[in-house]
């Protein structure tokens, strides 16, 4: 129990991010995608550059959202019952 608690305290501890983490972290990943998009080809200041980083942003939110439903659908169900349909003594 403790080392659940205290897991727990360190998991809660390590997900508080700082407004300078966090512009920090945009920051590496706008370098980041910069450097693939100029590895695919693209030139900087162009159009197809522009879109090249659009597009790598977009493919960032889609995979965060699929890993969001994964996580919601592989919750359990709350104690009182099922999760979808109405309650089990109906």
């Amino acid at each position: 129990m403790r080392k659940s608690l205290a897991l727990l305290f360190l998991l809660l501890v390590a997900s508080c991010v700082s407004p300078e983490e966090q512009a920090a972290r945009a920051a590496a990943q706008r370098q980041a995608d910069a450097q693939e998009c100029q590895r695919l080809g693209f030139k900087p200041d162009t159009p197809a550059f522009g879109n090249c980083m659009l597009k790598l942003r977009e493919i960032r939110a889609q995979e965060e959202n699929t890993r969001a439903i994964d996580r919601a659908n592989t919750m359990p169900p709350p104690w009182w019952g099922p999760r979808y349909g109405p309650p089990y003594w109906w």
